[in-house]
Protein backbone atom coordinates (compact mmCIF):
# COMPACT_ATOMS: atom_id res chain seq x y z
CA UNK A 1 0.00 0.00 0.00
CA UNK A 2 1.59 3.25 -1.39
CA UNK A 3 0.44 6.42 -1.34
CA UNK A 4 1.23 9.06 -4.17
CA UNK A 5 3.26 12.08 -3.83
CA UNK A 6 1.92 15.40 -5.13
CA UNK A 7 2.50 15.31 -9.54
CA UNK A 8 5.51 17.31 -8.93
CA UNK A 9 7.74 14.26 -7.52
CA UNK A 10 9.41 12.88 -10.14
CA UNK A 11 8.94 9.62 -9.05
CA UNK A 12 5.28 9.62 -8.73
CA UNK A 13 5.85 7.80 -5.11
CA UNK A 14 6.17 9.97 -2.14
CA UNK A 15 8.46 9.28 0.78
CA UNK A 16 5.38 8.83 3.08
CA UNK A 17 4.81 5.77 0.72
CA UNK A 18 8.51 4.33 1.01
CA UNK A 19 8.43 4.42 4.32
CA UNK A 20 5.42 2.30 4.48
CA UNK A 21 6.38 -0.25 2.20
CA UNK A 22 10.31 -0.42 4.24
CA UNK A 23 8.07 -1.21 6.88
CA UNK A 24 5.91 -4.07 5.50
CA UNK A 25 8.95 -5.81 4.48
CA UNK A 26 10.40 -5.57 8.01
CA UNK A 27 7.46 -6.86 9.19
CA UNK A 28 6.89 -9.74 6.78
CA UNK A 29 10.48 -10.72 7.50
CA UNK A 30 10.35 -10.45 11.12
CA UNK A 31 6.98 -12.88 11.22
CA UNK A 32 8.79 -15.30 8.32
CA UNK A 33 12.16 -15.64 11.12
CA UNK A 34 9.42 -16.02 14.25
CA UNK A 35 8.48 -19.59 12.78
CA UNK A 36 12.20 -20.86 13.18
CA UNK A 37 13.41 -22.19 16.77
CA UNK A 38 15.54 -19.33 18.55
CA UNK A 39 18.80 -20.40 18.78
CA UNK A 40 21.89 -18.35 20.55
CA UNK A 41 25.43 -17.42 20.26
CA UNK A 42 26.05 -18.87 23.37
CA UNK A 43 24.59 -22.63 22.69
CA UNK A 44 26.28 -22.52 19.56
CA UNK A 45 29.69 -22.00 21.24
CA UNK A 46 28.84 -24.09 23.71
CA UNK A 47 27.40 -27.16 21.43
CA UNK A 48 30.72 -26.41 19.74
CA UNK A 49 32.76 -26.94 22.99
CA UNK A 50 30.97 -30.14 23.15
CA UNK A 51 32.27 -31.43 20.25
CA UNK A 52 35.88 -30.84 20.21
CA UNK A 53 34.68 -28.49 17.56
CA UNK A 54 36.88 -25.48 16.13
CA UNK A 55 35.10 -22.37 14.09
CA UNK A 56 36.72 -24.03 11.01
CA UNK A 57 35.19 -27.76 11.85
CA UNK A 58 31.61 -25.96 12.04
CA UNK A 59 31.94 -24.10 8.97
CA UNK A 60 32.81 -27.49 7.35
CA UNK A 61 30.16 -29.44 8.60
CA UNK A 62 27.21 -26.81 8.19
CA UNK A 63 28.69 -25.81 4.56
CA UNK A 64 28.68 -22.49 6.17
CA UNK A 65 32.39 -19.76 5.51
CA UNK A 66 34.21 -19.76 8.07
CA UNK A 67 34.35 -16.06 8.43
CA UNK A 68 30.52 -15.72 8.76
CA UNK A 69 30.71 -18.45 11.69
CA UNK A 70 33.04 -16.39 13.34
CA UNK A 71 31.12 -13.06 12.48
CA UNK A 72 27.62 -14.32 13.58
CA UNK A 73 29.32 -15.82 16.65
CA UNK A 74 30.76 -12.47 17.60
CA UNK A 75 27.49 -10.78 18.44
CA UNK A 76 26.22 -12.04 21.56
CA UNK A 77 22.38 -13.17 21.35
CA UNK A 78 20.38 -14.46 19.08
CA UNK A 79 22.05 -16.82 16.09
CA UNK A 80 21.92 -13.39 13.19
CA UNK A 81 22.38 -13.87 9.91
CA UNK A 82 20.54 -15.19 7.08
CA UNK A 83 17.61 -18.44 8.24
CA UNK A 84 19.12 -20.88 5.89
CA UNK A 85 22.36 -19.95 7.29
CA UNK A 86 21.10 -21.01 11.05
CA UNK A 87 19.55 -23.78 9.84
CA UNK A 88 22.47 -25.17 8.38
CA UNK A 89 24.80 -24.43 11.39
CA UNK A 90 22.21 -25.85 13.76
CA UNK A 91 21.36 -28.87 11.73
CA UNK A 92 24.99 -30.00 11.61
CA UNK A 93 24.99 -29.38 15.11
CA UNK A 94 22.30 -31.65 16.15
CA UNK A 95 23.41 -34.21 13.45
CA UNK A 96 26.99 -34.44 15.51
CA UNK A 97 25.15 -35.39 18.57
CA UNK A 98 23.87 -32.17 20.62
CA UNK A 99 20.64 -31.43 21.55
CA UNK A 100 19.34 -27.57 22.07
CA UNK A 101 17.32 -26.74 25.00
CA UNK A 102 14.81 -24.24 24.72
CA UNK A 103 13.71 -21.61 27.90
CA UNK A 104 12.29 -23.50 30.61
CA UNK A 105 13.14 -21.64 33.35
CA UNK A 106 16.23 -22.61 33.78
CA UNK A 107 17.59 -20.86 30.81
CA UNK A 108 18.63 -22.04 27.18
CA UNK A 109 21.70 -24.45 27.05
CA UNK A 110 22.95 -27.78 24.62
CA UNK A 111 23.63 -31.07 25.64
CA UNK A 112 25.10 -34.48 24.11
CA UNK A 113 22.12 -36.37 23.16
CA UNK A 114 21.57 -39.84 25.04
CA UNK A 115 23.41 -42.85 22.83
CA UNK A 116 21.00 -45.73 21.97
CA UNK A 117 23.00 -48.72 24.16
CA UNK A 118 23.68 -52.03 22.89
CA UNK A 119 21.36 -54.47 23.76
CA UNK A 120 22.03 -56.77 26.59
CA UNK A 121 24.48 -53.73 28.17
CA UNK A 122 23.89 -52.60 31.08
CA UNK A 123 24.78 -48.89 32.17
CA UNK A 124 27.41 -48.14 34.50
Amino acid sequence: MTHRAPSNSPTGVGLIGILLTLKQIDVNRNSIKSGWPLITTRQVKAARALLGWSQADLAQHSGVSEPTVARLESVDGKLGGREDTAKKIKTAIEIAGIEFIDENGGGRGVRLRRRARPRGQRSG
